[in-house]
């Protein structure tokens, strides 16, 4: 079994993994992104660079250790560990926010001295107004880079499922930039996906939402 990892950049999927033909078998759409070898600083700046041309959809760096490989991303970004939802309510529906021009999931980044999970229920509710609010199972960790005051970080997200109550009164946190907080159900949910960020989109599928 190889090792693969997905990480965005500017909405686009960089691959760290020990075997690319491997992974582009099993993800066909990957079969066109660029492709560089080693884990090295200059494998993984050409790849950052090469993300941001037009026409490029994603960039994968191979190399035969895995360890190399997370390595080298621990060596070039500061990781900041945060904590996120996909909250369903009684009828099945599932909890969106509206920020920045995307539809998303709440999250948000860890306090210290919390666990992973009581940061992403904390972070759910502040985000959302939710008072009424049980965790699930964890779903996925999702990963992206972002350069903040000259510095560069990997956010590595922990999603959760969560149970939340539709008789609780949905206040979008302003301070997060959040205009709205919406309850959307499964058949509805596509539009909303295609207006999210590939890494929402991701959460949702591995969730096993049906996105059309």
């Amino acid at each position: 079994m190889y090792f693969s990892r997905r990480i965005y950049y500017n909405d686009k999927p960089i691959i760290l993994t020990t075997d690319r033909e491997g992974y582009a078998n099993d993800e066909p759409s990957a079969v066109n992104y660029s492709t560089f070898v080693g884990a090295e600083l200059q494998s993984f700046d050409d790849a950052l660079l090469d993300v941001q041309r037009p026409g490029i959809m994603g960039a994968i760096i191979e190399d035969i250790s895995e360890d190399a490989l997370l390595a080298q991303l621990n060596v070039m970004y500061t990781t900041i560990d945060a904590g996120g939802g996909l909250v369903y309510n009684e009828q099945g529906a599932m909890l969106m926010i509206f920020r920045r021009g995307k539809w998303d999931l709440p999250k948000g980044k860890l306090d210290k001295g919390e666990s992973i999970a009581e940061c992403a229920l904390r972070e759910v509710k502040e985000e959302t107004g939710l008072v009424t609010l049980t965790l699930g199972e964890k779903i996925c960790d999702t990963y992206h880079i972002y350069t903040q005051d000259n510095e560069q970080f990997l956010k590595r997200t922990a999603w959760y499922k969560m149970n939340g109550s539709s008789a609780d009164r949905l206040t979008p946190q302003k301070e997060e930039n959040i205009l709205e907080a919406r309850w959307i159900s499964e058949k509805d949910i596509a539009p909303f996906a295609t207006k999210s960020y590939e890494a929402i989109r991701e959460v949702l599928k591995i969730a096993g939402v049906k996105l059309g």
